[in-house]
Order: structure tokens, then sequence, then C-alpha cells
């Protein structure tokens, strides 16, 4: 009995390694580049850092120095936002244009758009809901990059835009 026990868990364990090693046993693995695909070209959303010799992984991209990075302030985001809102999801074609945004308010952690209501969390996300209707997103300074998901009622389609905003004012 324990000697098939053993077996089983050999053979398991042989097949976990080759799914993480790509079924190759290569020990080389590299985890994938996410990109988003737009209206306007395919955009990186994350891009892993190398791997070093014995499988460690470097450094995130821009933090290869950070021991000797000087610590920045941080920088205020209240103010008005402007930007577009590109669709990623037509509604079955009814959704095209490209949108103007504005009304998109911070002051300190909280947020307003229209009817929309939120608090950036301790990450610089944003999550806000209306109905069934989602903002979700990111700041980056006084840039926010994020997605904008509004549901049909009755008939009407559902669309997603890309929000790409930058403060416009205090």
């Amino acid at each position: 009995m324990a000697t098939a026990i053993r077996a089983s868990l050999r053979s398991g364990l042989a097949i976990l390694c080759s799914l993480l090693l790509g079924c190759s046993g290569n020990s080389e693995w590299q985890p994938p580049t996410v990109v988003v695909d737009t209206p306007t070209g395919v955009t990186p959303i994350y891009s892993p850092a190398p791997v070093m010799p014995g499988g460690i992984a470097g450094p995130p991209p821009g933090l290869e120095n950070s021991a000797m990075a000087q610590p920045t302030r941080p920088v205020s985001r209240d103010g008005s936002y402007v930007g577009t809102a590109e669709p990623l999801e037509t509604g079955g074609g009814l959704c095209t244009e490209t949108r103007p945004v504005s009304g998109f308010r911070v002051r300190g952690d909280s947020v307003r758009f229209g009817r929309f209501r939120g608090r950036i969390d301790a990450n610089n996300g944003l999550q806000m809901v209306y109905g069934q209707d989602w903002v979700i997103g990111q700041f980056e300074g006084t840039t926010f990059h994020g997605q904008f998901d509004i549901n049909g009622n009755f008939g009407a389609p559902d669309c997603t835009y890309l929000l790409n905003l930058r403060r416009a004012g205090t």
C-alpha cells in the first residue's frame, strides 16, 4: 500500500513539474507578458523581469536600482480629470466611437464621476459602481487608466470603454 502511494505521489509530482516547466523540463521558464489589444494597438500591461541564472527573478522594470533611489513625495491627485473613453467591447457594433470624458473629480482619496462615488485604495486603485455599471482602474501620479463598463438595460447593448484621463485643473 505504501509503495502504491509513493508511486502515485511521484507520478503526480512529475505531472505537476512538467506543467510548471512548460512540459519540456526547461528550468528557464519565464512568466508571460500580459497585453491589451485596443483599437489603437496592443498595449503591454505587465512585462516580467527576466529570470536570473539559478531561477531567481530580477527586480521589476524600473526598480533595478531602487536601493539608490531617493524617496519621492506623493503627488496630489486632487482636481478635475479629462480624457477619452475608447471602445473595447462595442455591444455588437453600437458603441464604436471614442468619447470625450470630463467631470471626473478627485479630492483626497474620494472620487466622483456623474452618479459614481468611490475611494482610491492604498495601492492607488479605484472601483466604483452605480447600478450595474462599473468604473475600475489605477492612478499613476496625475493620470488615471481604467475601464468603464456599461451594462445595457431593456435590450440596450453592453459596452466597455478604455479610460485614459489626466488631471486638467484643481
